[in-house]
């Protein structure tokens, strides 16, 4: 599967509209660094784990639709391809660039706090880089900007200003997971059977 394809499955407005079938009031931004965070800390998570991980962040019994559990799947699959294939191609799912800078800003934030959820459920206790400590404080000052993210005038410094934190969210999340695992080039996990 290509990398743009990939990423598709990284598209907020998808994983918004499967909240939206499934009466979801949680954050699409927020379930996704959470799922980058868990896989960022080193610790092994099996597709079976992320969904039930999934059922309980969305507090809700079992899916309504099959595709909205599909995507759900599909975002798990192509998150970890775009994490192992070298590409430095990951993106946090977040709302795009044809949203307001306030709406952006708030999905960034909310995506950083999933991140550092995800990673303190993944149990990590090694011992942190220093590099490590530096990017989970800058993401927890990240996640603290709800506030100020909500009232972010559309201006071209802003906009220079949140295209700069996004890519270096991206970039973090991404050297992280590449300190605890060998990046291999041609793995896609799309690929594998999905489970059911």
């Amino acid at each position: 599967m290509s990398t743009e394809m990939l990423k598709d499955a990284l598209d907020f407005d998808l994983i918004a509209d499967v909240f939206v079938v499934e009466s979801i009031s949680a954050s699409p931004a927020e379930l996704h660094g959470q799922l980058c965070g868990y896989l960022a800390s080193g610790v092994t998570l099996p597709l079976e784990d992320w969904l039930t991980m999934v059922v309980e962040f969305c507090d809700i019994e079992s899916w309504k639709e099959e595709a909205s559990r599909a995507a759900i799947v599909e975002l798990y699959t192509s998150t970890l391809t775009l994490y192992q294939n070298g590409e430095y191609a990951l993106i946090p799912c977040i709302s795009d660039d044809d949203a307001e800078l306030c709406e952006r800003g708030v999905t960034l934030s909310q995506w950083a706090h999933g991140f550092l959820a995800g990673y303190g459920l993944s149990g990590q206790k090694n011992a942190l880089t220093d590099e490590t400590k530096q990017i989970l404080r800058d993401f927890a000052n990240i996640s603290g900007m709800q506030a100020e993210m909500r009232v972010l005038e559309d201006n071209n410094d802003n906009e220079t200003d949140l295209t700069e934190l996004v890519e270096y969210v991206r970039l973090s999340a991404m050297m992280m997971y590449a300190e605890h695992f060998d990046v291999k080039p041609d793995v896609d996990h799309s690929k594998q059977n999905a489970l059911h």
